[in-house]
């Protein structure tokens, strides 16, 4: 698990990004942040001009369904395996091209429009 400097880094990011699903959980940063994280099973990462993701995300082991529409992603992470109740995942709108077949089948995949 990670440190909370890097929680910290982490909800300065979703600051900075406008990461309301983050920030409404966590109004300051405090030690109850790292069990209010984690109990996120949604989140809405898509239209914030994202080139990539921070680490702490595939932290979020409640993590069900994750937003990333609309962004200027190229890639995924293979890091993305660590959210082991991850069910729905949406990239469409991104810039990845390459192979995906490394997600679990488990897992709803929308990917539409990537370029």
């Amino acid at each position: 698990m990670q440190s909370d400097k890097e929680i910290n880094e982490f909800l300065d990011w979703a600051l900075e990004n406008k990461i309301n699903d983050i920030l409404n959980l966590c109004n300051t940063k405090n030690s109850q942040n790292k069990e209010q994280l984690q109990s996120i099973k949604s989140l809405d990462l898509s239209f914030k001009n994202l080139y990539s993701l921070p680490l702490y995300l595939f932290e979020l082991i409640s993590l069900e369904n994750l937003n990333l529409s609309h962004n200027q992603l190229k890639e995924l992470p293979k890091d993305i395996l660590k959210l082991k109740s991850l069910k729905v995942l949406n990239i469409s709108w991104n810039h990845i091209t390459h192979n995906i077949d490394f997600l679990p089948m488990k897992i709803k995949l929308q990917k539409e429009w990537n370029r």
